[in-house]
């Protein structure tokens, strides 16, 4: 496979960019009523040069179908058209059928790069041969994340071009379980649930022998569930995919030089050719973030068996604080991902039994994970992911969630702990005439109770828990710097460098180990925030802007001399580090790994377009600094940016480095998050801290009244 050059990530960008606009987030539903009122708004214009009329071919050995729904990925930043370019460069035969059905975005990039001339306000049904895309039907213009739309393909596709084996690649977004995936740019961002996905299959009437979702976060019990009935394997990833999805010149190629070979062999090469993609490439995020597996889905109700009776365990936690406290804290760093509920479903039960889920019921669901997981790959972001991943969330925030995943999801005894800590939402009927009648989480029973002060020295701020950091969550401290000229208070960001300084029957207590040193850029401090935590390595992101006017985040990986697990995600650390081992403790190294949109902001999907160091030489970029608002921290959140203003521009290089910089004098403020397993978060109040370039004075947030 051909490595994607700089010139080409840079055209990428510049796409990207120069077509982003505002649009609305459709929530995950399917808004059919607003895609039907979107079509008829306009008749199509008559193509150019109309496709002939088809007659069946004769049956070939496969036939694979893309559903390539181009949305923002492709109008932002001509990550479809990367695809077709890797399949124009395939070497073809009539053994195997390629069909891609286009709709979904705004604009194509794909006439200059292979020749389609692509319609947006139609779909249209390609094939691929050795002489090139050919348009051979067009439908009126519909959502892409419409079920009917998908099962008009399906059915057309086998009608015209039938085959022993058939094979599916929805390819766009993808959001987790609950969220779904397809989004429709055309049609409010609409999204297809997997209760839409599995009506669309068995309305299509083929069964798949592989179905691959060249989407994010798909990898997942509830995905297999919903086209197990349609389908012998499914091919797709537990975390995010990058944006150039997978290897399609490598996989492609070999179908098509193998035509013979079963959908086991063809899902292998799919997960080892897209590893093989990322590896041979520069982009850091990319390579160490990536994971795909390829899962029977024969065998997925044994899954489903195995994880019912664990989650049942779990349900029977609940009544008791303490054993369900013990549960939370076991398995509070469970390898998760970038949408964080969605949980790696082996790595889940191999810490439920150290939280009281018997060992029985807790290797039950290793091995029915390890038999139907036939091959996985993972990388360095995820160790201890093992291929398939499930829903779980402590609390919905996101309005109607729960609800759509209800609609496709068929464990009892998952909804039922769902039920039982989502307080505000109450599983189906025909849940509790399974369950019976399911308990419910007492929240003031897991809450956290804290106070803060600071030391006779005033030299450090001490955070004092007296109950609920037992069931697990985790303690940071964020860092805000007074600029005079401004008046304004400027976010720097947070740490995890916290330390546990006195534990007694009674209480824990902890102190920022503030050094008066901060990540920085040639002496431009960044914004950090915290996105997962790997043993004593930290991915850590910040604001920078690119020409002027989008923001990106630079990714960065902190390296610590020693684990940070234990105290910011378990509570506590078992025994303090020593005084004379202080020093070295914070000698942290810091790596640039790459540049990413994170979330697009309209659909609240995770956002596909990443890109290396490499990709970026020679763009200048400035620092983000986020100015921190009491007004709107007093009126909507505790955690509120209200401006953002940037440094000089700065060009990307090779030597360019983040260091821990010396800040200079000047008044700052430091407070405490701390976030339970529950998912609540809490805060306290500002310590005032005082900086002189070598030693901090903090002053009490709550002192005593004098008498």
């Amino acid at each position: 496979m051909r490595k994607l050059s700089k010139w080409l990530s840079f055209v990428l960008i510049l796409c990207m960019l120069g077509s982003m606009m505002p649009f609305a987030l459709a929530d995950g539903a399917e808004t059919e009523p607003a895609e039907e009122a979107a079509a008829t708004e306009e008749a199509p214009e008559a193509a150019e040069e109309a496709p002939a009329a088809l007659t069946p071919k004769d049956p070939a050995a496969w036939t694979v179908m893309v559903y390539l729904c181009g949305t923002d990925l492709e109008s932002g930043g001509g990550m479809a058209t990367t695809n077709l370019k890797m399949i124009a460069n395939t070497v073809p035969n009539e053994n195997v059928n390629v069909l891609i059905q286009t709709g979904g975005t705004k604009s194509w990039q794909a006439k200059d790069a292979v020749g389609m001339d692509i319609a947006t306000d139609r779909l249209q049904r390609w094939s691929w041969d050795g002489e090139g895309y050919h348009l051979v039907d067009e439908q009126e213009l519909a959502s892409m994340a419409k079920h009917t739309t998908l099962s008009d393909y399906i059915q057309w596709g086998a009608k015209y071009y039938p085959a022993e084996k058939y094979m599916l690649v929805l390819w766009d977004h993808g959001g987790g379980s609950a969220t779904g995936l397809i989004a429709d740019e055309l049609h409010d961002d609409a999204l297809m649930s997997l209760d839409g996905l599995s009506r669309a299959l068995k309305n299509g009437g083929v069964h798949f022998n592989l179905v691959m979702t060249d989407t994010c976060l798909m990898a997942s019990l509830e995905t297999a569930q919903a086209i197990a009935p349609y389908a012998d394997y499914l091919a797709a990833s537990e975390e995010t995919l990058p944006g150039l999805g997978s290897n399609y010149e490598e996989w492609l190629q070999c179908l098509y030089d193998e035509p013979e070979c079963g959908p086991v062999r063809v899902g292998r090469i799919v997960c080892d050719a897209t590893q093989i993609l990322y590896a041979e490439g520069d982009n850091d995020v990319y390579r160490k973030g990536l994971t795909f597996s390829l899962i029977d889905l024969g065998k997925i109700d044994k899954v489903a068996e195995a994880f019912n009776a664990y989650m049942k365990e779990v349900v029977s936690l609940i009544p008791d604080p303490a054993a369900f406290g013990q549960y939370l804290n076991a398995v509070s760093t469970t390898d998760r991902f970038q949408a964080t509920e969605m949980w790696d479903l082996y790595d889940l039960a191999r810490r439920g039994i150290k939280g009281g889920i018997s060992k029985e019921t807790g290797i039950a669901v290793e091995k029915a994970v390890d038999d139907v997981v036939i091959y996985s790959i993972r990388q360095a972001y995820h160790p201890y992911c093992h291929g398939l991943s499930v829903y779980l969330r402590y609390s919905d925030d996101r309005r109607g969630s729960l609800d759509r995943l209800a609609r496709s999801c068929s464990n009892p005894w998952q909804l039922a702990f769902l039920d039982a800590v989502n307080l505000k939402w109450d599983a189906p009927e025909w849940v509790t005439d399974i369950v019976g009648e399911i308990p419910q989480v007492k929240n003031e029973l897991y809450t956290v109770k804290f106070d803060a002060e600071v030391s006779e020295d005033q030299s450090q701020a001490i955070m004092n828990i007296y109950s609920g950091i037992s069931s697990g969550g985790y303690l940071r401290y964020e860092l805000q710097r007074y600029n005079e000229q401004d008046q304004d208070w400027y976010a720097l960001g947070e740490s995890e460098d916290v330390r546990m300084v006195e534990l007694t029957d009674d209480k824990v207590s902890f102190a920022a180990e503030f050094t008066g040193k901060w990540p920085a850029i040639d002496g431009e401090f960044l914004s950090v925030t915290s996105q997962d935590i790997i043993g004593n390595k930290v991915l850590l992101q910040a604001p920078i802007r690119l020409f002027g006017f989008k923001i990106f985040n630079l990714r960065i990986l902190a390296e610590y001399p020693e684990d940070l697990s234990n105290i910011t995600q378990n509570g506590a650390e078992e025994d303090a580090a020593p005084e004379e081992e202080a020093e070295s403790a914070h000698e942290v190294t810091y790596e640039l790994e790459g540049v990413w949109d994170e979330y697009n902001s309209s659909t609240g999907l995770v956002d596909r377009n990443t890109f290396s160091m490499a990709d970026l030489m020679g763009l200048d970029f400035e620092i983000g600094k986020p100015v921190f608002s009491d007004y709107l921290m007093e009126t909507h959140a505790p955690k509120t940016i209200g401006d953002m203003k940037y440094s000089e521009p700065m060009p990307f290089s090779l030597d360019l480095e983040v260091e821990d910089t010396v800040l200079p004098a000047g008044q700052y403020r430091l407070r405490y998050t701390i976030k339970d397993m529950l998912d609540r978060t809490y805060y306290t109040d500002f310590f005032d801290l005082t900086w002189d370039g070598q030693n901090a004075v903090f002053t009490d947030p709550n002192p005593e009244p004098a008498e």
